[in-house]
């Protein structure tokens, strides 16, 4: 089987137009074929991303928590790696870039890592609460899946509203190439 791709037409310019029309209709198809890969290659890995052993997350509540890893993934670049389960927690290893949570209801049991720079934009005060104070007494009565996501909203609005109102320090100053000034003691502030 032959595949016709020369267009018919009478005039030259019918050939040339119907020629464009099925370049068209190729470039679309691509596209569409494109972007639905791109769709499904996001929701298996927000899918594999969460993990959730002991299967008390509803629907919505995994839609959430899927939507916060997708958005953490191309706001700023963090994966992110949630897992529920019903053994003892042990921490696990990570990319430099990766932010884990690990919740044991049965153990009552949460262990959260963030990447440095997360780390540091939202606080170790702001992390220790997450851990040790946000999620307690919530266990006994299966609260805890609202506990989850209302810390991953923190979290997000923590992180969106960093911003640094402080002025850029010059690297170089002056004629000759000069002075490279170093950022630590410079008149940089945290």
């Amino acid at each position: 089987m032959a595949l016709m791709l020369k267009p018919y037409g009478r005039t030259a310019s019918e050939k040339f137009l119907r020629m464009i029309g099925i370049l068209i209709i190729f470039g679309l198809v691509a596209w569409a074929f494109w972007m639905n890969n791109q769709s499904t290659l996001e929701k298996l890995q927000a899918r594999n991303a969460l993990w959730d052993q002991t299967k008390i997350l509803s629907r919505s509540e995994r839609e959430f928590v899927q939507g916060f890893i997708r958005s953490m993934r191309s706001e700023f670049g963090v994966k992110v790696r949630i897992q529920i389960i019903t053994d003892h927690l042990k921490e696990p290893k990570l990319d430099s870039n990766e932010l884990y949570i690990g919740i044991s209801p049965a153990h009552e049991e949460v262990i959260m890592s963030f990447p440095g720079l997360v780390r540091h934009a939202l606080g170790d005060a702001f992390i220790e609460e997450m851990e040790k104070g946000h999620f307690t007494g919530n266990f006994t009565d299966d609260k805890w899946p609202t506990s989850l996501m209302t810390s991953l909203s923190m979290i997000w609005e923590r992180l969106l509203k960093v911003d640094s109102a402080q002025p850029v320090i010059p690297v170089y100053s002056g004629k000759t190439g000069g002075n490279t000034t170093d950022p630590e003691s410079g008149g940089h502030t945290e």
